[in-house]
């Protein structure tokens, strides 16, 4: 069920959801309004996919959000550790960059915006109480257990000098434990894991990857109450979002977008 955490808004047949009280313009995009057909139906807007209107899907929503002459940044992420950071100082990129195997990505430049397709995983996106930066973050089972979270963290510290407790984080749609379920998973055996599996019965258990993700960053310093989550599962609001899970890996994803730009 869609609860009443987020904004729903419509952008001319495109519909986003917005996390109440995070201060950068964002939007979980629903995956209808786009151009593609079964089994990508019909917003999706993944780098890496087969689907040949995926990459008329994302011209379709920078045009829609009036971004298409701006600076994006596509995140192509890969589960793995590499980061982007861009200083408002740097030389303009081009208008569109494709960040191929990156996983996380920053910047202190106005007017850049960042875009990820996900279809499960954890959708992230970051800034500080200042505005200082913007930044977005991919994050699945895999570099959740490599401690990815904590790794952004420092980074953020290092390159931008921001403290742990000023960091604001809002976590979109992902697939929650109710619905991320399997048969005696691998994770049953990793301690990391074993605080954050559910127990179903007859062997099966539910993973919670936002509850690892929320006390990974307590752990580094973030303030719980800076955490803002959508509490919308992926798997649950299939018709609404895509789901690899329910769908199968051959489906589409959904984009989330980030400007770090006025509100």
């Amino acid at each position: 069920m869609i609860n009443g955490k987020c904004i729903i808004r419509s952008h001319a047949g495109l519909t986003s959801f917005s996390l109440k009280g995070f201060p950068l313009r964002h939007g979980f995009f629903a995956r209808s309004g786009g151009k593609s057909v079964a089994p990508y139906t019909s917003l999706n807007t993944a780098y890496i996919t087969k689907d040949p209107d995926a990459s008329s899907n994302r011209e379709l929503l920078f045009h829609t959000l009036g971004i298409d002459r701006q600076a994006v940044r596509i995140l192509n992420p890969c589960h793995g550790d590499r980061m982007f950071f861009e200083e408002a100082s740097e030389p303009q990129r081009l208008t569109t960059e494709v960040l191929i195997q990156t996983d996380a990505a920053f910047t202190r430049r106005p007017d850049t915006h960042f875009l990820i397709s996900t279809a499960d995983c954890i959708p992230a996106v970051f800034t500080d109480d200042a505005l200082s930066f913007a930044g977005m973050v991919h994050l699945g089972w895999r570099n959740l257990v490599t401690d990815f979270t904590e790794k952004v963290i420092r980074a953020l510290q290092e390159n931008y000098g921001v403290s742990p407790a000023s960091l604001r984080i809002g976590v979109g749609p992902l697939i929650y434990p109710c619905c991320y379920v399997f048969k005696e998973p691998v994770q049953k055996e990793d301690p990391f894991w074993q605080p954050f599996l559910r127990d179903c019965g007859d062997g099966n258990y539910g993973i919670d990857l936002a509850s690892a993700f929320r006390a990974q960053l307590m752990c580094c310093g973030v303030l719980n109450e800076k955490i803002a989550e959508s509490g919308i599962c992926t798997a649950c609001e299939n018709k609404v979002f895509f789901s690899c899970y329910k769908e199968g890996y051959i489906s589409g994803r959904f984009p989330t977008l980030l400007s770090f730009q006025g509100i």
